[in-house]
């Protein structure tokens, strides 16, 4: 795991318009240009920009623009960034790794939705793979079926900033490094649906 967040460190320096600082890599929001010109096809590319790789995996960011409030304790709040939201005041929070997958929707009440893996060795390991998105249609999360399984991406998250992340009525706390805590929605296990 080390060696591969090495080499994805040095891959990221050396592409055009990143920037480091620090511990901050800063890849700016380019509406997918090439080469972050892949897309999901519903909502969640309004925050994220990330490529296809030869293998089929998914490498690139997952963005927030900062809401001008604090913590009580002085981090910065941020929230995803939305069709809206200024290319300038869209910055990565994350480093996003994909891998390929299927899942089956079985809940969702206003923060991520919940998928269900048929068994937990469908989680790609190593890594810390704890969010899955669909690939296409619907466009928001209200649209899925329950039931159905969708074909997307399991999503590892890396913070490269230490921000506060302001999501479905919640603010959780991040700092560099690995991120399980902002997105988690995947449980190898659910109550039977009727």
């Amino acid at each position: 795991m080390k060696k591969t967040i090495v080499c994805l460190t040095f891959i990221i320096l050396f592409l055009p318009g990143v920037a480091l600082s620090g511990t901050i890599i800063d890849y700016p929001w380019r509406d997918h240009a090439f080469p972050f010109d892949f897309q999901f096809g519903n909502h969640i590319d309004t925050h994220q920009q990330t490529r296809e790789l030869s293998n089929g995996d998914l490498f690139g960011f997952l963005y927030i623009t900062f809401t001008g409030d604090f913590t009580e304790d002085g981090l910065p709040i941020a929230e995803h960034c939305h069709e809206d939201t200024p290319p300038e005041e869209c910055v990565s929070g994350w480093i996003l790794r994909g891998k390929p997958g299927m899942a089956t929707f079985v809940f969702f009440d206003g923060d991520h939705p919940i998928w269900l893996v048929a068994t937990r060795a469908d989680i790609p390991q190593p890594g810390a793979f704890a969010h899955f998105h669909w690939l296409g249609e619907p466009e928001t999360p209200a649209g899925l079926t329950i039931g159905d399984e969708y074909e997307g991406y399991f999503i590892e998250l890396v913070a490269i900033k230490k921000f506060a992340f302001s999501h479905a009525g919640q603010i959780i706390p991040v700092s560099p490094g690995i991120d399980i805590a902002t997105h988690v929605n995947i449980v190898a296990s659910f109550p039977p649906i009727e």
